[in-house]
């Protein structure tokens, strides 16, 4: 807690020495609203940006003025009503001035009860609105919005995120690392609801699921709060999606290469896949007996040609009146597809400091996804009702093809062994949620949501084979066990109910300060169902035909039953031998929760919180590890008490300082409970039963100031302290198994986040003020983990977090050019992560180690005529060596886990507006 309080009193020093004064930009819209018969001034109207806190009301003499962002391409559509008047629309530009003069005249009538909104015509994610919401918002938000994500180039969430301070990516891991935390600290919503993940082995769904295109916006919360989930420690990453903004309907199709598939004539398929990415073959074995092998697709992939990047892309928007009352409407489809070709190295050592697997592989990728969304909004007077639909289905096939020494597989000098894996993951998720923000009177509102999620989460007809080639040349397969080739099907379905209903009270009275108290309850119900089959194929002691690297279906195809092989399944030969093993996970999360928005006074707010999570979850499960066998189910059930503080204190118009201290939780996922042996391309994943939850407590201090609309400067630091936490580690000397441990009473995290936003240069042109701009963050963080747990020898007692880099750095920098017919906006996005643990060693065995990666994008858009959008990037410009490296203490040689390139991206994109 020194530590803390070290931290603590010393931004207080720098907040009381950095206190400057901003000048309030003069952008805005200003006039009066008068009653239409009377010509009345009408005072108390309130005017507002809809989706946002930005507001004024009309005075005595029905005047008023707001200030509005200083970007002079857009227009506003401004709506003013009244309680007991109809509301009026007036559309406003600031093309001309920096101040534009309206009036309204309302008229009355008795049966309308509408509070005004001004509705801007243009998207809420407005870089400019987004900053907006952020400094007025009362707890720590950071969130990027549609038009930064367009800017920097960003194609779907996940990529977005590494765009923000303290967030970065780690190579083999789906999701992202916030402040070092990884999946199992994080969470993920859609539109404040929780989602589920497609994928048995991760928490969190993949966030390249969720494509540019549906996105509003992402607000990531670093900091806790009651309306939160409490199984979160990281981050929560809260994706809002797209909703209609008026009257419009776009069509784009784009296409692009990779550089390393440029020309490549020797690219593989997996035989039985197609460019859509369908599943003719089913999820799971038909087979009805051990004799009857009848799969469809052959072990032998076939040649692919035109390796093109596509995508395609529908988006239409309609708003539609209804008496007084807008309907939104809102959808969109697109499909996406990608071709990745990567050559490199793995290497594994053995006990004695030597190598035991030395190889080389060619990695051929594919990975196509569809999404459509349809979102519906209904709003009277100040209540709005909203549907959303969310569809996405995502594939990825991978063909590897490793070769050269690997002494698990033949221990004879000068043997190469080639691998084969043939692995489809194909995810289908469906989303739907209903929510309703309801005005009861004055003083009460409430705030309704339900979800209905489902998901299901395949990897069919996985092919595994392995070939032995002799020094001689001569090519034989390994016999030493059935499970050398193999074909395994993994099925997993998941469907979950989620909810909230919260009640608001105004505790103002009339008066100015900002005083409110929240209470409900919100829940989260889960099942999910995970099965797997393999299929072996125990070869028989019979002359064998000339073995092929490029027609192993002669042999183990369908013909070579009972002739070259026989079938078993990983339960052998018996009469269950084709039931599935299993895994059923149920989780239900019931919360109560309250908190208090209490401003003491116009410079000091409040948030205060607590929520409590009855939290149960149970897995029951088959499997065939021999230290599980005797044992089929655990849970976990237990209440967790999570307090929260955000404090605000507004230093000047322009300048904050805010203070978040929480409790939070962590629960094992269903798989990291589950004792089930899943195959990676070089180790295995495992879960153990005796895993207990995480339990953390977190501190935030941060200094922000926003010299300018539009300009930002912050400074933050945190620090986590987290109880029994969770990490996975090598569980077997050579390094083959992965599984998950509470190691170590204790880990802890702090570190400083800077971020910066400033428009560099401006010019005042003919058709719009040309700016150049640039934003940039940069994270230090010092993480420590305490290394202890029985029958484990670690090679330190502590080390850094498993994913934690100590350095992140993002840039941007951007030029926003007018001409008479164009809009030209040319970006170049920089991101850095220095070195890492990826995994912990033990047994004299050091940790595996990430090499930090430099990203550089271009990234330029063009819009012609305001109909016509040409996108043009350049994906991963420098191109490094991805590496994954560890030392061997007996020579201290460094050997390669994991070695390639990804290769730089071109694509090319145009698209029209109806």
């Amino acid at each position: 807690m020194n530590c803390i309080k070290k931290m603590i009193s010393f931004m207080l020093l720098v907040c009381s020495v950095m206190v400057l004064h901003a000048q309030q930009a003069p952008y805005g819209v200003k006039g009066t609203v008068v009653d239409v018969q009377s010509f009345a001034p009408l005072a108390g109207v309130t005017i507002s940006i809809a989706n946002s806190k930005l507001a004024t009301t009309t005075n005595e003499k029905g005047e008023f003025f707001l200030a509005l962002p200083n970007d002079k391409s857009v227009e506003y559509l401004l709506r003013a009503t009244l309680m007991g008047y109809d509301g009026q629309e007036l559309t406003v530009s600031l093309a001309k001035n920096d101040t534009e003069f309206v009036s309204f005249a309302l008229k009355n009538a008795d049966a309308v009860i509408e509070e005004v909104v001004v509705t801007r015509r243009r998207e809420k994610a407005s870089e400019l609105a987004i900053l907006e919401e952020r400094k007025k918002s009362n707890l720590m938000l950071e969130t990027i919005g549609a038009q930064e994500l367009s800017r920097k180039g960003v194609s779907d969430a996940q990529a977005a995120l590494t765009k923000m301070a303290g967030v970065s990516k780690q190579d083999g891991a789906k999701n992202v690392f916030v402040r070092g935390l990884g999946d199992r600290y994080n969470s993920t919503s859609l539109n404040g609801l929780p989602l589920p993940s497609e994928d048995p082995l991760f928490k969190n769904i993949s966030l390249d699921f969720f494509s540019s295109d549906i996105i509003q916006s992402i607000n990531v919360n670093k900091t806790f709060n009651a309306q939160i989930a409490g199984d979160v420690t990281g981050a929560n990453v809260d994706i809002y999606s797209k909703e209609a903004t008026g009257n419009s309907f776009q069509i784009g199709i784009g296409s692009g290469v990779n550089s390393q598939t440029i020309g490549k004539d020797n690219f593989k398929r997996i035989d039985g896949t197609n460019w859509l990415g369908t599943v003719p073959f089913g999820a799971q074995p038909k087979m009805t007996s051990l004799t009857d092998y009848n799969f469809t697709n052959s072990w032998n992939p076939n040649a692919q040609k035109n390796l093109f990047n596509t995508d395609f892309k529908l988006l239409g928007s309609r708003r539609i009146m209804i008496g007084s009352n807008p309907l939104s409407i809102f959808f969109t489809a697109s499909m996406d597809s990608k071709y990745r070709f990567s050559e490199g190295k793995i290497q594994e050592p053995n006990t004695a400091g030597g190598l035991m697997r030395d190889q080389n592989f060619i990695d051929n990728g594919y990975q196509v996804s569809q999404t459509g969304m349809l979102n519906l909004k209904y709003t009277w007077a100040n209540n709005n009702v909203n549907f959303n639909s969310l569809y996405i289905h995502d594939q990825k096939q991978n063909l590897f093809e490793f070769q050269g020494m690997d002494m698990g597989i033949s221990d004879f000098s000068g043997d190469r062994v080639h691998t084969r894996r043939q692995q489809v993951n194909d995810n289908h998720v469906f989303v739907n949620q209903l929510s309703s923000k309801l005005a009861i009177n004055s003083k009460w509102s409430a705030d309704l949501a339900a979800g209905f999620n489902y998901v299901l989460g395949n990897e069919p007809d996985r092919r595994i084979n392995r070939i032995i080639e002799r020094d001689n040349g001569d090519l034989v397969y390994p016999r030493s066990s059935s499970g050398e080739n193999e074909r395994y099907f993994g099925k997993m379905n998941e469907n979950g109910i989620v909810g909230k209903a919260i009640l608001n009270y105004d505790l103002k009275n009339g008066g100015d300060l900002e005083r409110n108290i929240s209470f409900g309850y919100s829940g989260n119900i889960a099942e999910r169902t995970f099965k797997w089959w393999e299929v072996n194929h125990k070869l028989l002691s019979v002359t064998m035909p000339t073995v092929s690297l490029d027609d192993v279906e002669s042999i183990l195809g369908a013909n070579g039953t009972g002739k070259y092989y026989q079938v078993e399944t990983s339960r052998g030969t018996g009469s269950d031998a084709l039931l599935p093993y299993y895994y059923t996970g149920k989780r239900r999360v019931n919360s109560g929760l309250a908190s208090l928005t209490y401003q003491f006074t116009s410079d000091l707010t409040a948030v205060a919180g607590f929520r409590l999570d009855n939290y149960f979850q149970s897995v029951s499960y088959e499997t065939n590890l021999t230290d599980f066998a005797s044992t089929s189910y655990n849970k976990i059930s237990k209440n967790f008490f999570l307090p929260s503080l955000n404090l605000k204190y507004t230093l000047s118009d322009n300048m904050f300082l805010r203070l978040a201290g929480s409790k939070t939780y962590t629960v094992p996922q269903f798989i990291e409970l589950a004792p089930v042996r899943y195959r990676g391309n070089n180790n295995f994943t495992q879960g153990n039963p005796l895993l207990k939850p995480s339990q953390s407590y977190n501190v935030d201090l941060k200094w922000e100031m926003y010299p300018t609309l539009g300009e930002l400067f912050s400074v933050g630091v945190f620090y986590k302290n987290i109880q029994d936490p969770i990490a996975r580690i090598e569980a077997g000397g050579a390094g083959t198994t992965l599984s998950y441990y509470n190691i170590g009473k204790a880990a802890m995290v702090y570190g400083a986040e800077v971020e910066v936003k400033k428009d560099l240069w401006k010019s005042e042109g003919s058709y719009g003020e040309n700016v150049l701009s640039a934003g940039a963050n940069v994270s230090y963080l010092h993480s420590s983990q305490e290394l202890s747990l029985e029958g484990k020898k670690f090679v330190k007692e502590k080390d850094q977090l498993e994913g934690a880099s100590p350095l992140l750095v993002n840039a941007d920098v951007t030029y926003k050019l007018f001409t008479k017919n164009v809009e030209l906006t040319p970006s170049v996005v920089f991101n850095y992560f220095s070195d890492r643990i990826y995994s912990y060693g033990i047994n004299d065995f050091q940790n595996i180690m990430e090499k930090g990666v430099p990203r550089l994008d271009f990234v330029t858009q063009a819009l012609v005529n305001k109909k016509i959008g040409v996108n043009l990037k350049i994906e991963n410009i420098l191109n490094p060596d991805r590496q994954l490296s560890r030392k061997i203490p007996v020579n201290n040689s460094l050997i390669m886990v994991e070695q390639y390139k990804r290769g730089i991206d071109y694509t090319l994109g145009i698209s029209y507006k109806f």
